[in-house]
């Protein structure tokens, strides 16, 4: 296996982190060519006051808009971060300092993670703490333990607007808190379990309950989230390693590889080879 070219903050910034105010620059493809894409061993959070921005992550678009909040985790390929006329503030980070049970919270959506859209109130206190972090940062060079205190109140705000948002999403209704723990199991057991029997099992409901409280709250059924997780991490294994189909699908919990390559090729309209020549070409 190749290794993943991985990102790291200890190459950028001794600090534990590193944070820069965009004023409306654009930031084009072709700097974001030239870093390519890869994963990072920290945290990238975006919050954007103006304009708008995309990025690809796990192969799939996302557009950040003004006022929102959105994030990367660490395992996570992204390339083609590019904005338009974009105000705000990039934040990469050392997990490490986040408080546990911070993390937790920010963590437990990997994969599902959309941008979320902020109050007036919230993009102010977002603004002013992080503007307070990057003068005592960069302009007054203070301690780290003052720095790593403030960074750690940026944490626990942002764990709070992702649980405001969840429990919004939720809004005490039965169906999307089932797709909550849903989407948090299939992270933790995508390798060991591909059916929704399975998960329905994890959740102590039947499988066409659990599929109803999918569609209710998603719009797709409980097969295709699996696929789609099944998909990403095919990918991730395709563009970043030289396994060859039948280990990625060993990778995967697959018994059988062309059972494997049958839905790959299903779902994508294209071989897994075909999938990792034409994914690179594009870099």
């Amino acid at each position: 296996m190749n290794s993943v070219p991985v990102s790291k903050l200890q190459d950028r910034s001794n600090l534990g982190f590193q944070l820069v105010p965009s004023a409306k620059e654009e930031a084009t493809y072709q700097q974001s060519k030239d870093l390519g894409a890869h994963r990072d061993d920290h945290y990238i959070f975006f919050i954007t006051l103006e304009g708008s921005g995309y990025t690809v992550v796990d192969f799939q678009e996302k557009t950040v808009g003004p006022n929102t909040l959105y994030y990367i985790l660490p395992d996570q390929i992204h390339y083609r971060i590019i904005t338009k006329k974009a105000k705000g503030w990039y934040l990469a980070a050392d997990p490490a300092i986040v408080d546990p049970a911070c993390r937790d919270v920010i963590e437990s959506w990997s994969g599902f993670q959309e941008p979320l859209t902020l109050s007036a109130e919230e993009i102010k206190d977002y603004d002013m703490l992080l503007g307070i972090l990057y003068r005592q940062a960069y302009e007054q060079e203070s301690s780290i333990s003052v720095l790593h205190s403030l960074l750690r109140s940026f944490f626990e705000m942002a764990a709070v607007t992702i649980q405001r948002h969840a429990k919004a999403e939720a809004n005490n209704s039965r169906s999307a808190i089932l797709s909550m723990q849903f989407k948090k199991l299939l992270n933790e057991n995508i390798k060991e379990f591909k059916s929704p029997a399975d998960y329905a099992k994890m959740l102590h409901i039947s499988a066409p309950y659990l599929n109803e409280a999918l569609k209710k709250t998603t719009g797709s059924t409980v097969s295709f989230w699996i696929k789609y997780k099944i998909l990403t991490e095919a990918k991730r294994l395709l563009y970043f390693t030289d396994l060859n189909v039948k280990q990625i699908a060993e990778e995967l919990g697959f018994d059988n590889h062309s059972y494997f390559s049958h839905i790959f090729y299903k779902e994508t309209g294209m071989t897994a080879l075909t999938f990792r020549r034409q994914s690179r070409e594009r870099e």
